[in-house]
């Protein structure tokens, strides 16, 4: 480092500013960048300061790049078999399993994942070939980069997704690579970056003063509307030069204590309060009072009353309608067709009006009768005796009768009309629930009331007098109505007991109910003030902000710090040198980290035993390629000699020392990391991968049960719980996310989830479909009901000492819990274990086995909740 600090000072001034800068930050932004343009220009100008710059060149040694996580991959097309109608979540935290079986998509999510993230030798990328050729290959890849999430529509043609390139990934075609070719390492030490870095920092500055940049873009964020008026959203406001970094510092700090703290006070301002509970009863009083009120008008509007009003309306269009056909045929009755004022005749009367007047007779009256008059519809010219009795058409067209029949016609449409439309089933439903209302009679009984209404306005339709209605209003409605608005007349006790007994009245009581509710949690709330924790977790949200964007706030001092001019300075730029000088230091760099690396990873991975060495072969283009060896062998290749778990346990040692070098915090992704793998392998691989996991996001696909229960086993030991998400093959195609097995999830939300849901479905069919359709149903849930017993007893009742796929016997901590155990437990357990193992096998058709109904089901089930619940008890006493 000395030496190479020494070589730095006989660089530019501003070349050494630029190292001090790479040194310290992650990454250099827009605003270092200009200000790098500045200190070459002035450089060039030679009014650069000549003070000595310190280089911290150790800080190169912990230095990181970046932080990545991967998230989902979603939208697969034309992608081997898969066709997954939901998104893959690749986990939250940093260990995530992958577990499906044999030909359930695992292979083809690490075959996307090899080509998008450019690994090394990704193979094929097959459509589905039983299918026809899709049009597109490619899906929706999610991840997250420094924190920020990004989304990306990857198309297979475009290659490698540039943000994922340091995705690693290992599978069994990686480990060939790794043990049977010369590889380039695919790291560079912190110092060959930061030299690589410098670089183009160089071309960058370079191409900047080409440009003539003149100004800095500020990228300081706008401040949140819900932070404009406090005291710190200020501060942030009216940042300037003048803002010091203790203030800076001060202003965005932020600390463990602090998240505790915020924490805290937003779980009890999420509490329920007074202030929800006044809205949620408000929302449901304001739906029942519209189902009261909507009552209401429908049942006036489609009572008897009503409908005589409007029927009468109907009579006497149709008796105007009549007489004004009666005469028409009087005046017409010689005419020589019939028909002659209907309603047919007058459509085809109008229709030659606007023939007349608009094409062939424009500027006359109609009809015309002049003497050259040609009859509009005939074409053929009008005689004497046609004339006149167009004429007599026209005069009873535009007679009283007429205009009375259609006034009478427009009264009844109007009338008919004023009956508004009955709400639907499916908008009823929605009221109901929005209303709070839950009782299966009431809702029934709101529901045929609403069935009555639209019934009868089909008939009201069809109806010429009262009597044609032969649907009635329920009476009891109808009487509770009555009695609202005439309540003088009810005082008969018989009569008012009747009318209370509406679902009408039952609504409106919940109404008034919730009508005194809200008044008393209205009350509550006015006596309890939250204003001082709210103001608390506000100031704690805008720190928390601006600790988040500390950096981007520096950036935007240093900006208003550094408004200048820029001049060319291009040949202070020039990288021959720096290129020169990395070439140098990675002969020497590369070789011995990447070898005491592998050396390290044979020893944690306890394979010290296999005589095997990696060594540099040869240099070329300035890459250095190595190759692994057998230790005293040569003209046999390794894999030659290898057993195959030998050989997985070195490329995976390979595999690690490689990668580990990296700076970037970026992902590992692993295709079944222990197949092939003895015992003692096994534990160390799976060691190793959640002692990764404690710095890094770890993703492994499996199939292998073993490998979840000792990741599992592994992660507890350092706190660490993995997140398993189950993949498995459909009619539609595979890699169908699911639910998480059984056999992966806490014995209790497992019982809970049986309870709840699964039993609560089953019953459901059970009751309307009956035995045949539930039995499958209720089945299952005995067969899972029998695996849960066991998880119970190897999780709860035995503590966790012994597991299955799993050599370790848990005694610390845990042991003890044994001597809780009772002769009551075992007898449940051995009931419980005896009752629902037999529905796991088939049975003689002279001796059939009876599933349990859903009430016995159910019985069964709470009594293993009851167990756990008191056992838990028993433990903590």
């Amino acid at each position: 480092m000395k030496n190479i600090a020494n070589w730095l000072k006989n660089r530019p001034k501003w070349l050494q500013k630029a190292a001090r800068m790479l040194i310290q930050k992650d990454t250099l932004t827009a605003s270092d960048i200009n200000e790098l343009v500045g200190l070459c220009k002035e450089e060039t100008d030679n009014q650069i300061n000549s003070n000595k710059i310190n280089l911290p060149l150790n800080a190169l040694e912990n230095n990181v790049d970046q932080t990545l996580r991967l998230c989902t991959i979603s939208n697969i097309q034309g992608i081997n078999a898969l066709a997954p109608k939901k998104s893959l979540e690749l986990g939250s935290g940093n260990l995530s399993i992958i577990y499906g079986q044999n030909g359930t998509g695992k292979s083809g999510y690490v075959r996307i994942l090899k080509h998008a993230c450019g690994a090394r030798n990704p193979g094929l990328l097959l459509p589905n070939v039983w299918l026809e050729t899709p049009q597109r290959q490619g899906c929706s890849i999610s991840y997250e980069k420094d924190g920020v999430k990004q989304q990306f529509l990857w198309d297979a043609t475009s290659g490698m997704i540039e943000d994922l390139r340091n995705v690693d990934i290992f599978d069994t075609s990686c480990g060939q690579v790794y043990v049977n070719n010369e590889n380039e390492v695919t790291y560079e030490p912190p110092i060959l970056s930061f030299f690589t870095d410098l670089i183009r920092l160089c071309e960058t500055v370079g191409l900047q003063l080409d440009d003539e940049i003149d100004k800095l873009n500020s990228k300081k964020l706008a401040l949140p509307s819900e932070f404009e008026f406090s005291e710190l959203g200020q501060w942030y406001d009216e940042l300037s030069h003048e803002t010091t970094s203790d203030d800076l510092n001060k202003k965005c700090t932020w600390k463990e204590d602090d998240i505790k703290k915020l924490e805290e006070i937003d779980k009890r301002l999420k509490e329920k309060t007074p202030e929800d509970k006044v809205n949620q009863l408000s929302n449901q009083k304001e739906h029942i009072d519209f189902l009261i009120n909507e009552t209401i008008k429908c049942f006036n509007q489609n009572s008897d009353q009503n409908y005589k009003k409007i029927l009468l309306f109907k009579s006497n269009a149709t008796l105007k309608k009549n007489t004004a056909e009666i005469t028409a045929d009087k005046l017409f009755s010689n005419a020589p067709l019939e028909g002659i004022g209907s309603d047919v005749w007058q459509s085809l009367w109008e229709q030659a009006r606007k023939y007349s007047e608009e094409q062939a007779y424009k500027d006359k009256l109609f009809p015309y009768v002049g003497e050259e008059a040609i009859c509009v519809l005939c074409q053929q010219p009008l005689l004497k005796k046609a004339k006149n009795r167009l004429k007599g058409f026209e005069e009873f067209v535009k007679g009283n009768l007429k205009k009375e029949a259609e006034l009478a016609k427009k009264k009844y449409d109007e009338a008919f009309d004023s009956v508004d439309e009955i709400i639907t089933s499916e908008s009823l439903k929605t009221k109901i629930d929005a209303a709070g209302i839950s009782k299966i009679d009431i809702i029934q009984q709101i529901n045929d009331a609403y069935q009555v209404l639209r019934t009868r306005k089909e008939e009201l339709f069809k109806a010429d007098k009262i009597e044609d209605i032969t649907i009635t209003l329920p009476k009891t409605e109808a009487l509770w109505l009555k009695r609202q608005t005439n309540k003088q007349d009810f005082l008969d006790e018989v009569v008012i007991q009747e009318a209370n007994s509406s679902w009408l009245e039952k609504i409106s009581q919940q109404s008034s109910t919730y009508e005194k509710n809200i008044k008393i949690y209205d009350k509550d709330a006015k006596n309890k003030n939250k204003d001082k924790l709210e103001e608390s977790s506000l100031s704690l949200k805008v720190r928390q902000w601006l600790s988040q964007q500390k950096q981007v706030i520096e950036e935007e001092i240093e900006r208003l710090k550094k408004v200048h001019k820029l001049q060319m300075a291009k040949q202070l730029t020039n990288t021959s040198g720096l290129s020169r000088k990395k070439g140098d230091l990675a002969e020497v760099l590369i070789t011995n980290a990447f070898v005491g690396r592998f050396n390290t990873e044979l020893e944690r991975l306890g394979a010290t035993r296999i005589k095997i060495e990696l060594g540099k072969t040869r240099t070329e283009k300035g890459k250095v390629l190595h190759q692994l060896k057998l230790q005293g062998v040569s003209g046999i290749m390794t894999k030659n000699i290898l057993s195959e778990g030998e050989y997985k346990i070195i490329s995976l040692a390979a595999f690690f020392a490689d990668v580990e070098g990296k700076t970037d915090i970026s992902p590992f992704v692993f295709d079944d990391p222990i197949s092939s793998l003895d015992q003692d392998f096994e534990e160390a691989v799976v060691k190793r991968l959640v002692e990764l996991s404690q710095k890094r996001q770890v993703i492994i696909f499996t199939h292998r049960l073993s490998l979840l229960g000792m990741i599992q086993d592994y992660g507890k030991k350092v706190n660490i719980t993995p997140i398993i998400n189950c993949i498995r093959y459909e009619s539609w195609g595979t890699g169908e996310p699911g639910e998480t097995p059984l056999f992966a999830r806490k014995p209790a939300s497992a019982l809970n989830d049986l309870i709840n849901k699964r039993l609560t479905y089953a019953r459901k069919l059970y009751k309307e479909k009956g035995q045949v359709v539930s039995y499958p149903y209720i089945k299952a849930i005995c067969c899972d009901f029998r695996i849960l017993l066991e998880r119970m007893i190897e999780l709860e009742l035995l503590a966790d000492v012994v597991g299955r796929h799993r050599r370790a016997v848990n005694t610390m901590g845990k042991i003890n819990k044994l001597a809780k155990i009772n002769n009551n437990d075992c007898k449940f357990f051995d009931e419980m274990m005896t009752k629902y193992s037999k529905y796991q096998h088939s049975h003689s058709n002279e001796a059939p086995v009876r599933l349990p109904n859903p009430d016995e089901l159910n019985e069964d089930l709470n009594a293993l909740k009851e167990w756990h619940d008191n056992f838990k008890k028993r433990l903590n006493k």
